[in-house]
């Protein structure tokens, strides 16, 4: 990878978008920031010198920049480059998104700045172009307001971006559980295929809960599992609301079987390149020593925990699957319920004659 790399920086100077495209000019403008560069990260890369650790931040953020390109469009994609065997590709995208293979934002953001061309797509436009099918295809707002960490940091709060706060107030949390879709609907609890896009705002009112779509695909847990580190170790985000932490830990309460798997699927609530088993033991993993100061759905938690306890609802449902499923057992249940007053009114003669013998 390093020689593509190499290759893909030559191009670009070669190329030359831009007349501060050069290799000098790169260097000049890194090295005045080094040190907060290196600040960005918990190893401070003590064994690499000056040179070095300047090399790698160059070299790796050019390469980014042109590979969002070349996926984009805007560059042509050489028949030869090894980058875009499938396989190479798939890997890549993985590994873009581990916590561990972060490159700080700024160093993405000044290289893109220095070879951009005016009219072309912004950085934030194409980093998201190329990431798209690898967070659950929600299309995910571009946050044009907060900075950016890194990569994993920008799908962050592209995906938190359409969250509306108001749908459920956060709340401190307490380790209160909900049932499972399966008891859920046990209870008369009504599930609806929210919005497409807004996979975090998931909505409990008057018996009905509205989730919007998701799609599991292999990489799911990878990519929940880095989004909820990065909220575990963040302290800028464990001091607010843990978001996606929030949102694992409310899907792994509704997901418990195949069965709830398999019933939101045929609601077109979630699609799924897994089986429904690994689909379930996929959400069951996902919280493993998760912490939370805040919990984005408080509110909702409570008001499905007061719903469930309610008698009522679930004597609708079963009346409506035992008695109400289909004509004949309507005409049934009416019938019984004619033989037992017509009984009721008999028994009352009765007493009433003798009575008054």
């Amino acid at each position: 990878m390093q020689e593509t790399k190499l290759w893909y920086l030559h191009l670009l100077l070669e190329r030359k978008p831009t007349p501060d495209t050069n290799l000098e000019y790169f260097v000049k403008v890194i090295r005045s920031t080094e040190q907060y560069y290196r600040n960005c990260y918990e190893e401070k890369f003590d064994d690499l010198s000056s040179d070095q650790f300047v090399e790698m931040m160059v070299l790796d953020g050019c390469f980014l920049i042109e590979l969002f390109k070349v996926y984009a469009g805007e560059l042509t994609q050489d028949k030869d480059d090894p980058v875009w065997a499938k396989w190479v590709i798939l890997a890549l995208l993985n590994d873009l998104l581990l916590l561990e293979n972060q490159i700080p934002w700024r160093v993405l953001e000044c290289l893109f700045d220095i070879t951009w061309i005016s009219g072309r797509r912004t950085l934030p436009d194409l980093a998201l172009n190329f990431f798209y099918s690898w967070t659950f295809e929600m299309s995910p707002e571009i946050d044009g307001v907060g900075k950016n960490l890194h990569l994993l940091d920008f799908i962050r709060n592209c995906l938190i971006r359409s969250f509306d706060e108001n749908a459920e107030n956060t709340k401190s949390f307490s380790w209160q559980s909900i049932p499972s879709v399966t008891e859920l609907l046990q209870a008369g609890v009504k599930f609806k295929r929210g919005k497409d896009n807004d996979m975090l705002n998931v909505t409990f009112k008057d018996g009905v809960m509205e989730i919007p779509p998701i799609r599991v695909q292999e990489n799911g847990e990878s990519l929940f599992r880095n989004l909820i580190a990065f909220e575990q170790c963040e302290p800028n985000i464990i001091n607010s609301t843990t978001h996606i932490s929030s949102y694992a830990f409310l899907m792994d309460n509704l997901i418990n079987s195949s069965k709830d798997i398999e019933f939101l699927v045929e609601k077109e609530i979630m699609q799924t390149f897994l089986s429904s088993e690994d689909t379930a033991s996929f959400f069951n993993r996902l919280n493993n020593d998760a912490e939370f100061s805040s919990f984005s759905y408080g509110e909702l938690f409570e008001k499905v925990t007061q719903y469930h306890q309610g008698r009522w609802h679930r004597w609708q449902t079963i009346l409506g699957r035992d008695y109400f499923s289909n004509p004949w057992s309507i005409i049934s249940f009416v019938a019984a319920l004619v033989i037992l007053a017509l009984t009721f009114i008999q028994t009352v003669y009765s007493i009433l004659s003798y009575k008054f013998k």
